[in-house]
């Protein structure tokens, strides 16, 4: 299975994404080799395990390097995806996801490549990320998927400071504290539903 996360404007948890839920399918078959390819110039996901003290559960390569053998690849792309990137992405992958905050200039951005994601329901899937209290803007930024026929998953990455704190430490938020456990449980939940739906990809 291959999963690539892209992004149409910055700071929206791409990274943070593919480094999550590399965690959560890493650590619930664990004798799956799960790999991140980063294929972002920052080279964020490196220098993030690098930095780790903790005994990752999954491979953290280069994607322009040659690739161990996986069961799961999780690609991080650079940010600001363009469509013709985009039609790429989705030809070459099980699965698309598309990090998106809940600020309507995010949402609008995501709504722009409507006409290229239509037709392709079964490959790709809005992630809204950076969710406040409350289910009032992401309802709203749902509807606005739906009104124009995209798909997106059922639920959320809540905004939360423990994946900033997490982050210093070089490790996943589930082994970072209580907090952090709580917050992973978003990440079990669009897992779950990527197994649902994809798992024989």
């Amino acid at each position: 299975m291959i999963i690539t996360i892209a992004s149409f404007k910055g700071g929206v948890g791409k990274t943070t994404t593919a480094i999550h839920l590399c965690q959560y399918f890493a650590t619930r078959k664990p004798k799956k080799k799960v790999v991140l390819a980063d294929g972002d110039p920052n080279r964020t996901a490196i220098d993030w395990a690098e930095s780790s003290q903790f005994d990752l559960p999954f491979t953290v390569q280069d994607a322009a390097e040659t690739l161990p053998i996986y069961n799961t690849l999780i690609v991080d792309t650079p940010a600001r995806t363009n469509p013709e990137e985009l039609i790429q992405l989705i030809e070459t992958s099980t699965l698309v996801i598309i990090p998106t905050k809940v600020d309507i200039f995010d949402v609008r951005a995501t709504l722009a490549l409507a006409d290229t994601l239509r037709p392709n329901p079964n490959k790709y899937r809005i992630l809204l990320t950076g969710l406040p209290r409350g289910k009032k803007l992401y309802e709203a930024a749902r509807s606005l998927f739906t009104e124009q026929g995209l798909q997106s998953f059922d639920g959320g990455i809540r905004q939360l400071a423990v994946y900033r704190d997490a982050a210093y430490e070089g490790i996943p938020v589930s082994r970072y504290s209580e907090a952090g456990k709580d917050a992973m449980t978003d990440y079990e939940k669009i897992g779950s539903q990527i197994l649902k739906g994809w798992k024989n990809g």
